[in-house]
């Protein structure tokens, strides 16, 4: 499927895009609020400014795909492979990111508020200078992460 295709269908009113690939697509700045994309393979997609927010993304692959200053709001993403994405700027919070994986992920300067984290995998990660509040992070792997400059103002959940 390309970008055109997509953009059609959803503006038909189609939300449902479950295991689409949409693999290196060019997706800047899209409107797929409240899309179900669960399993979709968008690995290397460049999703900066999308509007994602609601969207259900459980188990995509999203390995290095871009999503500078994405809206994932509200956004389901259990399970999802986000290893070496650019996460800059995005908006992740009250964002289900339980068992995700975000290896050597980009997240600096990203909004996690009310995120859950729950045994996510962020070693390596970038989190310079995002603002980190009320997150649950219980069984993540944090090693290797970079927290300067975050601001962690807040409780981070952890059992």
């Amino acid at each position: 499927m390309d970008a055109d295709e997509l953009n059609r269908r959803y503006a038909a009113g189609e939300r449902d895009f479950s295991f689409v690939n949409l693999r290196g697509v060019n997706l800047s700045e899209v409107n797929l609020q409240g899309a179900i994309l669960w399993g979709a393979d968008l690995a290397r997609t460049n999703l900066t400014a999308a509007n994602l927010r609601q969207a259900h993304l459980s188990s995509a692959n999203l390995t290095s795909a871009i999503l500078w200053r994405a809206n994932l709001t509200q956004a389901t993403l259990h399970k999802a492979n986000l290893s070496r994405s650019i996460l800059i700027k995005a908006s992740l919070s009250e964002v289900d990111l339980s068992e995700a994986v975000l290896v050597k992920a980009d997240l600096r300067l990203a909004q996690l508020v009310r995120t859950k984290l729950t045994n996510a995998k962020l070693k390596g990660a970038d989190l310079r200078y995002a603002e980190i509040r009320l997150v649950d992070i219980s069984g993540a792997d944090l090693s290797q992460t970079i927290l300067n400059e975050a601001n962690l103002s807040g409780d981070l959940l952890a059992n």
